[in-house]
């Protein structure tokens, strides 16, 4: 067990504390840093009530030279105007009237009773009494100028005990002559008088006690006038003193939100100060109060006014022999600290009540977490040096109150992204009803003539705005949304902000005597932590309420403009995941991943539908001379041994020209890969089904072509002539118009070509294969030109991709 520690006081040097055990020498520190804090306050009080004191003396002195002055030209002018004979004359004559009223024992000049006074016989107890009648009025004078110059409260309570005395003993004497019967109306406002003299005085007490910035003995010297203006005894004293400081505590907290820290502080000088007042400090001074009669106190007798050396000698024994007494607290040290603790813990519940209720009214985080700084600070600093209910406890309690407000703070302020899932339900659900304008194409001519000056940012930003597709609609929700990332990044540093923040500094000189409690990690790593989860908790929380606003807003879609309303939501969703922050969401969340594909179905569908379908080869129900469809258009560019086509007929190329187009003014932004995807996917089906109903009507224009297999061999040589020189020529005077079997080879050759060109446009060469197949049996093509057909449409379509950007390959 460490010895007792030795009194720092007592050590020589510094080398003689190194003496003891090392915890024995950490308790010395202990109470030096203590007696170094208590010193440093009662320096700074001193030297803030030296200052005051030295202004109030130069004011005096100032109004001092000004009097002086005025006395001097007023003499100045009597002495002038005056005869100094006469004036002589009558000074002789009041030396001698006053000496024989001191030898009869008549006092003539008391207020305004001289005149009655004069009539009245004197005795003993007559002289007795008009003494204390006139020390009674200078009482009520002295006391007014007392308070008016704001002297010594103390000595502004001594007399109005002797006032309060001379009131009760000349109301209780039963011989007052009938001459003076409206004296007890007098002596009646004389009581009211003290009444209200004691009242304020007692403000000014109130006043006294309720600056943080006091000295001890400032609020013991206020404590003790107290005690002798109340005849209170000195725990009634201490516990007045602390119902002021709670009532100022509550007051400052009930005001604004900005106090906490103020009233915090406040609390800290009370318990520091209700260390002295429980100390022998207090006790001396009341003690020495009740050492001699307040009449005897140099102070009073020093006073102006008064006359004491006069009118004493007449007073009555029990006025001049008073002693105030005053009743001392009879607690030991340790009563007296637990009676500081039993406060502390019921002034810090106001405290905290007042505080939670006082946080509710503020609206911004950061100022949150400077009032949390401040507060902390103030209470760890003055932690060894403070007198209270559970320190630790105070600490764990701020904490919770600014932590539970803070997470509050944070949740509401993360809950204003539904003011952009309103913004999004109103757009969408009067869309009819309202005007949309277009976002403009990039080659518009209204570009040219656009303000290049300043970095031509309003430039930079018309582009952008075109090449994403943020027209009036988007641009409306994006403004939302960024302000919303913008107050979501913002409340994520202030977070950050905690963990640099170095409360070691804050602890020197406020050290915590158990050293198994560790602040600063609690303050650096638990707080802010704690914070992050709530804060991350929440930002997960909004998307998912916001994710529900879209699926709301497309329920709500109606029948009518599908297009543009699936092209403004699939826009918000690609710009809400391009400015998800990272973090804040898991790794597996992609925002609206079962919206968007809904969105795309309804978009491609209704692109599919507005292109149209392809017709590969001209309907012979509508064309009446078969002999427009039995020549394949760019038959003559065949090449190869057979000929076999190297591009794709002209309604191939104008389907997908016409489909790109129709892509475009949809906008361009929205064809990202996944949506690109589910467009060829609904095309595909779309191909696959004019694929097969074409290659249908092509076998069935070889039906009529049957009855040619009885030709000549001639005829046939004729017709193979024709072919090789690159044309079907068929004879006028058949019976029938129907292609021949020489032309429906080419078009399903052509056919083959189209197919192989249309499944490299969709993705994949494979794609397509069953139609590809079913062509190429119908055609009867060996599987060289087959092969050659498909390498040629490949090939071709890595040249004209470009010419479909949209539909590119990215």
């Amino acid at each position: 067990m460490a010895p007792e520690a030795p009194d720092p006081q007592s050590l020589k040097s510094w080398q003689d504390a190194f003496q003891y055990p090392i915890p024995t020498v950490r308790r010395v520190e202990q109470e030096l840093r203590r007696d170094i804090a208590s010193n440093k306050e009662k320096l700074r009080a001193l030297v803030g009530t030296r200052y005051r004191e030295l202004v109030g003396t130069a004011e005096t002195i100032v109004e001092m030279n000004k009097e002086i002055q005025d006395v001097e030209a007023t003499l100045a002018d009597v002495g002038r105007r005056c005869n100094p004979r006469l004036v002589e004359k009558k000074h002789l004559h009041a030396r001698q009237m006053k000496r024989e009223a001191t030898d009869t024992g008549a006092i003539y000049l008391i207020c305004g009773w001289e005149t009655q006074l004069l009539t009245w016989p004197l005795d003993a107890d007559k002289h007795t009494f008009v003494a204390q009648l006139a020390l009674l009025h200078r009482c009520t004078t002295s006391v007014t100028l007392l308070l008016r110059k704001r002297a010594s409260m103390l000595l502004v309570a001594k007399v109005l005990v002797v006032f309060r005395l001379l009131l009760k003993t000349l109301s209780q004497n039963p011989s007052i002559p009938p001459s003076l019967g409206d004296l007890r109306i007098q002596l009646a406002s004389l009581r009211r008088t003290l009444q209200k003299r004691i009242d304020t005085l007692q403000k000014r007490i109130d006043k006294r006690l309720t600056t943080a910035t006091g000295s001890d003995d400032s609020i013991i010297e206020a404590l003790a006038a107290f005690c002798l203006a109340t005849s209170s005894s000195s725990d009634d004293a201490i516990r007045h003193f602390h119902q002021v400081r709670l009532d100022i505590i509550t007051g400052q907290l009930d005001s604004s939100h900005e106090n906490i820290p103020k009233a915090l502080r406040l609390f800290i000088r009370t318990l520091q100060n209700s260390k002295v007042l429980r100390s022998r400090q207090f006790s001396d001074v009341l003690s020495k109060l009740k050492t001699r009669p307040i009449l005897s106190d140099p102070e009073v007798r020093g006073l102006d006014g008064l006359e004491i050396e006069l009118l004493c000698r007449w007073a009555a024994p029990e006025v001049i022999n008073f002693t105030p007494w005053i009743k001392l607290s009879e607690l030991g040290r340790s009563e007296g600290h637990q009676s500081i603790k039993e406060w502390s813990s019921l002034a810090f519940e106001r405290f905290a009540e007042g505080s939670q209720k006082a946080l509710s009214q503020s609206n911004g985080f950061a100022e949150l977490l400077s009032l949390r700084a401040e507060t902390i600070e103030s209470w760890l600093s003055s932690w060894g040096s403070t007198v209270s209910h559970g320190p630790e406890n105070v600490l764990e309690r701020l904490r919770n109150i600014f932590n539970d407000h803070l997470k509050q703070m944070l949740t509401t302020q993360i809950q204003t992204i539904d003011d952009i899932a309103g913004q999004i339900s109103s757009t969408v659900s009067k869309w009819e009803a309202s005007e949309h304008a277009s976002v403009g194409s990039l080659w518009d001519s209204d570009l040219i003539t656009a303000d290049y000056s300043n970095g031509a940012s309003t430039f930079k930003h018309a582009v952008a705005d075109r090449l994403l597709g943020r027209d009036d609609d988007v641009s409306a929700v994006l403004t939302k949304y960024k302000s919303w990332l913008a107050s979501v990044q913002e409340l994520n540093e202030s977070i950050e902000a905690l963990r640099r923040f170095k409360w070691t500094d804050v602890l020197v000189g406020g050290e915590v005597e158990d050293e198994d409690i560790d602040v600063a990690p609690r303050l650096n790593d638990e707080d802010p932590r704690t914070l992050s989860n709530s804060l991350h908790s929440a930002v997960h929380q909004a998307y998912q309420s916001l994710q529900d606003s879209f699926n709301d807003a497309f329920k709500a879609f109606g029948s009518s403009n599908l297009n543009q309303k699936a092209t403004f939501m699939l826009r918000l969703i690609r710009l809400v995941r391009r400015e998800v922050p990272s973090g804040f969401v898991t790794k597996d969340f992609l925002f609206s991943s079962q919206l968007a594909p809904k969105l795309q179905d309804l978009l491609a569908t209704d692109i599919v539908t507005h292109t149209g379908s392809i017709a590969f080869v001209p309907s012979t129900s509508t064309t009446p001379k078969a002999k427009s469809v039995r020549l394949v258009p760019g038959r003559s560019l065949w090449e190869g041994d057979p000929p076999v086509p190297v591009q794709p007929s002209p309604s191939t190329f104008k389907f997908l020209r016409r489909l790109t187009t129709i892509m475009d003014e949809s906008g361009p932004d929205i064809w990202d890969p996944s949506s690109v995807r589910v467009l060829k996917g609904a095309l595909e089906k779309q191909l696959e089904t004019s694929l097969r109903s074409t290659l249908e009507e092509l076998e069935g224009w070889e039906t009529p072509n049957k009855d040619e297999d009885a030709v000549a061999n001639g005829d046939k040589e004729e017709v193979g002539a024709d072919t090789v020189s690159g044309s079907v020529i068929t004879e006028s005077d058949k019976p029938t118009d129907a292609p021949s079997a020489e032309a429906v080879h080419d078009w399903k050759a052509q056919l083959l070509f189209d197919t192989h060109y249309l499944a490299n446009m969709l993705g994949e060469p494979n794609q397509l294969a069953d139609v590809a197949e079913r062509v190429q049996k119908s055609a009867d093509l060996d599987v060289a030109a087959a092969k050659a057909i498909r390498k040629s449409a490949q090939e071709y379509w890595k040249r004209t991709e470009l010419l479909f950007g949209l539909l590119a390959e990215r």
